[in-house]
């Protein structure tokens, strides 16, 4: 198992923040993760997938961190549009491979630069007005939880917007699932894909770093105030001036400057009584 020691964390999430790592453990199997849980369980309080929706302290040096980029990327065609797709596959291959088969249906989670086993932990979708989730697939989902593998159907999963009760686990590690998909034609799903790139490129900002959507819940009117009037500090972690509930890290960003600009949003819907709910989990 490669395991690197003062490893700078920042290169590990799309915001590009973060302190170090005085030990960075990458397991490239099942077993080698079983092993090292069994061994140590507390490494299984930070945790690094695919790095999209996570701020860690930059002034800080954590003791072991666990990255699961590389430790089941297994792809494999069941038959009629069934598939077991592993927690480190990207959702971009995950997405191209089911479509080479035949099938389709996730083009909409094309644009999201994460893991399935960070999508299926997230329910990663479009919003609650088109209603696309991952979990419009899913026929199980198989875990690592206090050192025991198991497997949980789909209606014990909890899903519901952007929730899923792997949320509330403690010692548990997403290892993939099984996945039902209909039939799709290449044309159909290139398409899928291409029309959720053209709205991402009129609708995101990607002129610095950032991890997507900020709040999962949350007042329209508030964050829009936010966007207009681009809060946040000069060189440093900003809401966007051009995509409301949205964060950048303008090269200079520091830990304390966006949970600072958190903590703003949080306090103006208090003030408002307005539903509140951060998705970007915060590593203190």
């Amino acid at each position: 198992m490669k395991v690197l020691e003062n490893e700078p964390l920042k290169k590990y999430t799309t915001f590009r923040m973060g302190g170090n790592a005085k030990k960075m453990y990458f397991p490239e199997s099942i077993e080698e993760l079983e092993s090292l849980v069994k061994n140590d369980p507390d490494i299984l309080k930070y945790v690094i997938g695919g790095g999209s929706n996570l701020i860690i302290n930059d002034e800080r040096k954590f003791d072991e961190v666990l990255c699961l980029r590389e430790f089941n990327k297994d792809f494999s065609d069941k038959g009629n549009g069934r598939f077991y797709i592993g927690a480190s596959v990207r959702l971009q291959k995950a997405i191209k491979s089911v479509n080479l088969a035949g099938y389709g249906g996730m083009e909409f989670l094309f644009s999201v630069p994460g893991l399935i086993g960070g999508a299926l932990y997230m329910n990663a979708g479009t919003g609650r007005k088109t209603g696309k989730y991952i979990s419009d697939f899913v026929v199980s989902v198989d875990i690592l939880k206090n050192g025991k593998i198991q497997t949980l159907q789909k209606n014990e999963c909890g899903y519901d917007f952007r929730t899923s009760v792997f949320q509330s686990y403690e010692n548990c590690i997403i290892l993939g699932g099984i996945f039902q998909f209909p039939k799709m034609s290449a044309e159909e799903a290139q398409k899928g894909i291409n029309d959720r790139l053209e709205l991402c490129k009129k609708t995101q900002d990607m002129s610095y770093p950032n991890f997507g959507t900020v709040f999962c819940v949350s007042n329209a009117r508030i964050m829009e105030y936010f966007c207009k009037h681009h809060i946040g500090f000069k060189n440093g972690c900003t809401y966007s001036p051009i995509r409301k509930n949205w964060m950048l890290n303008r090269e200079e960003g520091t830990f304390k400057q966006a949970v600072k600009l958190l903590d703003k949003v949080k306090r103006m819907h208090k003030l408002f009584r307005k539903e509140c709910k951060c998705e970007v989990r915060i590593w203190e």
